[in-house]
């Protein structure tokens, strides 16, 4: 007798084309246990491909309904959920546009596109449910011991986080939303970081070299004592920017 566990198992392997179908027990009348898996798979590749759309608006307007559907259905085959909840499904789609050699050739900045847009959807989620993060305002600063010091690390909102990329993608997602391209000078590198607000509005915007390295060292949770001396004045800057929540000594 097989376990539910097992054939659990068993048909969501066989959904992606990964599993023997036979190994499903699927009743067979009028239809075979093979067609009644393929509607199975349809509604599964068809709910996916309806996931990465919303998640993906931008790529899909660059490639086409078309093409992003193939690639969309080579994805979900490739990279099934884990999670019950589709809500988190669909980070990684850049890597599965790079196995498409067309698409790179016509558009080798499509995947730091999808990077962009699994950031932004990431950061909707940390801003929607509200994750608790413990640390001190930064108004406490004053009240540390010498020791204590030593420890400091800064902590970023938890709905902003460092971007780059060696395309304009800052540039091409303004272009995009403008339905204009004649400024667009794609092959421009840009670093900055990307900010979504308590009401869900995504926001985005370049940082000299300096305070983006200073960001990503914030990021890593590195404490300042070990955060390189000339990046240090640039704190004020990030201050500013809204991208420090407060600190920890932990």
């Amino acid at each position: 007798m097989i376990s539910l566990a097992d054939l659990q198992h068993n048909f969501a392997r066989a959904l992606t084309y990964q599993g023997d179908v036979r190994l499903c027990h699927i009743h067979s009348d009028h239809f075979s246990d093979q067609q009644r898996m393929q509607i199975y798979r349809n509604n599964v590749i068809h709910s996916f491909t309806d996931v990465l759309q919303a998640m993906y608006p931008n790529t899909r307007q660059l490639v086409g309904d078309e093409c992003f559907t193939q690639m969309a259905r080579q994805h979900v085959l490739t990279s099934p959920s884990t999670n019950g909840n589709v809500s988190v499904y669909g980070q990684g789609f850049d890597r599965t546009i790079r196995l498409f050699p067309k698409v790179m050739a016509t558009a080798p900045y499509l995947p730091e596109v999808a990077k962009y847009e699994a950031m932004c959807d990431h950061l909707q989620n940390n801003v929607h449910n509200l994750i608790n993060l413990h640390y001190q305002p930064l108004s406490e600063l004053n009240t540390l011991t010498e020791v204590q010091q030593q420890n400091i690390r800064l902590v970023t909102q938890i709905g902003a986080h460092s971007f780059a990329s060696q395309f304009a993608i800052f540039d091409l997602i303004s272009a995009i939303a403008q339905r204009s391209f004649d400024e667009l000078h794609i092959h421009q590198a840009q670093q900055g970081y990307i900010n979504v607000t308590e009401d869900q509005h995504t926001h985005y915007h370049t940082l000299d070299n300096a305070s983006f390295q200073l960001l990503t060292a914030i990021e890593a949770q590195c404490p300042l004592s070990k955060i390189a001396q000339h990046l240090l004045p640039n704190i004020p800057i990030l201050v500013e920017r809204a991208l420090i929540a407060g600190f920890t000594t932990q």
